[in-house]
C-alpha cells in the first residue's frame, strides 16, 4: 500500500507526489531538476529573502541574549570559564592537564 494508497488519495499512473502529472519517458534526474527549479525560484521570491533575514537577525539576537560565564568579585569582571580551578573535576575544561 502506498502512501497515496493510506491517506485516501486517488492513485493514478503516471501521477508524482505532488500531483503533477508525470510523462512515462519522464526519469528520476528530470524530476530531481524540475523540483530543485521550482525550489530556486521559491528561495528567489522577495517575501522569502526577507524571511531569511528576519531568521539571520533573530538568530543573532538569540544569541547575544544566551547567558554568558561571567560575575563579578570586588567590582571585577570574572569568567568562570577563565578561572583556574583547584578541584579538577572530569567537567572542568582542565581536566587531565599536566
Amino acid at each position: 500500500m502506498s502512501e497515496d494508497e493510506a491517506i485516501g488519495r486517488p492513485v493514478t499512473a503516471g501521477t508524482t507526489s505532488d500531483g503533477d502529472k508525470a510523462p512515462a519517458d519522464e526519469t528520476y534526474q528530470q524530476r530531481v531538476h524540475k523540483q530543485m527549479r521550482r525550489e530556486i525560484v521559491e528561495a528567489d521570491q522577495e517575501w522569502m529573502r526577507k524571511q531569511k533575514l528576519l531568521d539571520h537577525l533573530w538568530e543573532q539576537k538569540l544569541a547575544e541574549a544566551e547567558p554568558d560565564d561571567q560575575y563579578f568579585v570586588g567590582g571585577f569582571q570574572e569568567f568562570h570559564s577563565h578561572t583556574p580551578s583547584f578541584h579538577k573535576a572530569r567537567r572542568d575544561r582542565d581536566w587531565r592537564v599536566r
